[in-house]
């Protein structure tokens, strides 16, 4: 999948659940999706090239650097990729954080295809 100015476009799954990141990263390379998979946000930080995030799909429950916290620190670096929630529970941290960051949200278990649908979306809307 590219998007309309011609890059590559790149979804960087941040989930400490390695069969959820086994199954999600087969599930986007099926859709046609490049993806790179990070087992925690440490990982994700310390490999980070802002030019090739295109959208980011962060699970909010993990050790280390949650989910919520590692998109606010991405956001206060100028980080403003499309950005995708998921977790086990919509709490009002988890809405507050999304409302705070434009990020959505998508609770597990989620339908393979509404993954899909929202990070295709999200790639669509991407800014030029």
């Amino acid at each position: 999948m590219s998007t309309t100015s011609g890059r590559k476009a790149i979804v960087h799954l941040i989930d400490d659940d390695a069969a959820i990141r086994a199954s999600t990263e087969l599930l986007f390379k099926t859709a046609g999706i490049d993806v790179q998979v990070y087992s925690s946000g440490i990982e994700f930080l310390s490999d980070l090239n802002p030019d090739e995030i295109r959208c980011l799909v962060i699970d909010v429950s993990m050790s280390g650097i949650n989910g919520i916290d590692l998109l606010d620190r991405l956001r206060r670096s100028g980080i403003m990729a499309p950005a995708i929630f998921t977790g086990y529970a919509n709490t009002p941290n988890v809405r507050e954080a999304a409302a705070r960051t434009g990020a959505a949200i998508l609770i597990k278990p989620y339908r393979p295809e509404e993954l899909i649908t929202r990070v295709k979306n999200a790639l669509d809307k991407e800014p030029n």
